[in-house]
């Protein structure tokens, strides 16, 4: 197939308005991957380079969408809205589940609707909007309401008192420009869980997140310590239950093809956190360690998401080239 990529090209590493872009590394992996699968691709960019030149759209079979979008709520969903406009067909999720994922309250909400766990919280649109109600116990954690790729969080963001709290707020309202998630903090251990496919997706063995012994935050999030501890026993059962809650969002949200789910272990239970229905796909992060696990190269992980989306294309219309 003539296949076409678009992604958000990260220049500047130190840039945090960067921070969901993916370095050249992580393209040229992903481009690799599918020209060993048989592919021709063509690097298309993202949204700016689109709307510049939608001539580049020409001729191509499908699109595989990586791109994180620069500015707003909705960013993520900008690049697949283009496609659909140009009636080009693309992998993974549509714009209303890319707008939603980014947003941690929405999430939450659908998480509850979804008889799912999830950490108690509150949302605080303004620092002068909060009150003396506290959605938990301390410690708890703030978070950019709109944000993925661990941006706005750091050892600051967790609180253990009225004074931090009120000040990481203030921190973040000024800082990111969003409303501030005040959540429980769950220190047990923190799970990530990949979903693939459609009619019915499957949801993959769960990957955990090493965590930082003082912080107790993921290494996604904490990238200087120094020691690094994995403190859930993957039993069956938590195995089981966390494929279930991965499954359940994927659903609710309205995924297609891929996501990523994750959750945090509270007492040997796993909670719902957060659902990306646009995963990174650096062979160092979730995704190579999910095929190390399966013992399959991260060509053909990528060539499984890849045959999900061209089954779910012919379902929808069979006379498709693709």
């Amino acid at each position: 197939m003539n296949l076409g990529l678009t992604f958000d090209l990260q220049t500047d590493p130190s840039d945090p308005s960067q921070a969901e872009f993916d370095p050249p590394r992580v393209i040229d992996a992903l481009c690799a991957a599918l020209e060993s699968l048989g592919h021709r691709v063509w690097r298309l960019g993202g949204a700016f380079e689109l709307l510049a030149d939608p001539n580049r759209l020409s001729g191509l079979d499908l699109v595989f969408n990586i791109a994180e979008g620069a500015h707003g709520r909705c960013r993520e969903a900008v690049v697949p809205t283009l496609l659909e406009r140009h009636g080009v067909p693309y992998v993974g999720s549509g714009p209303s589940a890319l707008a939603a994922g980014l947003d941690k309250v929405l999430c939450k909400r659908l998480a509850l609707a979804s008889g799912l766990r999830t950490p108690a919280w509150r949302c605080v649109d303004h620092p002068s909007a909060w009150s003396a109600e506290l959605p938990a116990p301390f410690p708890l954690i703030v978070k950019p309401r709109y944000e993925g790729s661990g941006i706005g969080i750091d050892e600051g963001a967790i609180v253990h008192d009225r004074g931090q709290l009120v000040q990481r707020i203030e921190y973040l309202c000024e800082r990111w420009r969003q409303p501030a998630l005040v959540e429980a903090f769950l220190p047990d251990g923190e799970l990530t869980v990949c979903v693939i496919g459609n009619d019915p997706p499957r949801a993959y063995p769960a990957i955990q997140r090493p965590l930082d012994p003082v912080t107790r935050l993921s290494c996604h999030v904490v990238r200087s310590a120094h020691a690094w501890e994995a403190p859930v026993e993957l039993t069956p059962a938590l195995e089981e239950e966390a494929g279930r809650i991965a499954l359940s969002m994927f659903d609710a949200l309205g995924c297609r093809d891929m996501a990523r789910v994750d959750l945090r272990v509270d007492r040997g239970e796993p909670v719902f956190l957060e659902i990306n229905p646009l995963p990174t796909f650096d062979p160092e992060g979730s995704i190579g360690l999910l095929a190390e696990c399966l013992g399959l190269t991260y060509a053909e992980l990528i060539g499984r998401i890849l045959d999900a989306t061209i089954i779910r294309l012919h379902r929808m219309a069979p006379r498709m080239r693709v």
